[in-house]
């Protein structure tokens, strides 16, 4: 049996109560669905004398468009609900995709946006049990100095996993916190360890996931490569979003997760505006997105394959985007 540390647990009503509280509780964390959370908490990853809990604050809870075409979703929302809403379906169906790919149905009933999008980073010698963890002398990423994957002190490379979250920044998504509104893509950096791994501070509390209005002829996909088909994180993620006037492709981003400790933006994509998503143009959008991937041995399954998976995948995507 697993034991967790002991915390106490607090449960504020609003979401000023809760980032007040998350500020003055010494060695305190926030806690959603806790899907993630909790098997870290057993594996002695966090250990924390206080949880937060955000379940009981109503006003982070919520899908809402706009009437600018603006998008709008509580960070408390489930990822069930965000899977299978007819509003999110309809205006970045690449999004209700990557929700409804998250783990498996219990998971996405309890699990939340906010807590996809603020997902720690995973990594082979970091998951695993505190018995497993001293044996190897423990990682960079917790209570170590040596990165077992690249074999250096100096950066962790536990992969960035979020499903949600190649969509996103493919839509050009931001977070609304207690504090300002921040560009999704300022919040993640090149470093896996948790209170590094992103770019705010732990305890600001992200309220809303805002997706800027759709361009016209927007389309969006997302393809996930796992070991089973259900309940296993991304060995490779693909996010790609897409406008049109027709056939011609107007606007074009794609966004790999699973490979780095941010996600990957695809450099190149911007040429194929102007053109058709025939098979050569999207052949050669894929070689581009295999030959700047490099994965490491962070997460199950080969590097080489997980490459090759990223051509594969990105050729798919970019198929089902021209349907």
């Amino acid at each position: 049996m697993l034991r967790m540390p002991e915390f106490e647990v607090h449960v504020p009503r609003t979401a000023s109560e809760a980032a007040a509280l998350r500020r003055s509780l010494p060695d305190s964390m926030y806690v959603a669905g806790g899907t993630d959370l909790l098997p870290n908490l057993k594996h002695w990853l966090h250990t924390p004398k206080h949880l937060v809990s955000l379940s009981a604050v109503e006003e982070l809870v919520g899908i809402e468009l706009l009437g600018d075409g603006t998008l709008r979703i509580g960070a408390g929302t489930s990822l069930h609900a965000v899977a299978t809403s007819d509003v999110v379906r309809r205006e970045v169906p690449g999004l209700a995709s990557a929700a409804g790919a998250v783990a498996g149905p219990q998971h996405r009933r309890m699990g939340t946006l906010g807590g996809n999008v603020m997902l720690d980073t995973r990594c082979l010698f970091y998951n695993q049990s505190e018995e497993w963890r001293r044996s190897l002398t423990y990682c960079l990423k917790k209570d170590g100095d040596w990165c077992h994957v690249i074999g250096s002190s100096k950066r962790c490379v536990a992969a960035h996993s979020a499903d949600t979250v190649p969509v996103l920044l493919a839509v050009g998504a931001s977070i609304e916190t207690d504090a300002a509104a921040l560009p999704l893509d300022d919040l993640y950096v090149m470093d896996g360890r948790y209170e590094q791994n992103r770019s705010l501070d732990p305890a600001t509390l992200v309220r809303a996931i805002v997706i800027p209005p759709r361009a016209r002829g927007h389309r969006s996909v997302y393809r996930k490569v796992r070991s089973r088909g259900a309940v296993d994180f991304p060995q490779l993620g693909v996010g790609i979003a897409g406008s049109f006037d027709g056939d011609v492709v107007t606007g074009l981003v794609g966004v790999l997760s699973a490979v780095l400790p941010k996600p990957k933006a695809i450099k190149g994509f911007e040429a194929a505006v102007g053109k058709s998503l025939d098979d050569a143009v999207i052949d050669d959008l894929a070689e581009l997105a295999f030959k700047q991937t490099h994965p490491q041995t962070s997460l199950h399954g080969d590097p080489a394959w997980r490459r090759h998976m990223v051509r594969v995948e990105v050729r798919r995507a970019l198929r089902d985007l021209r349907q």
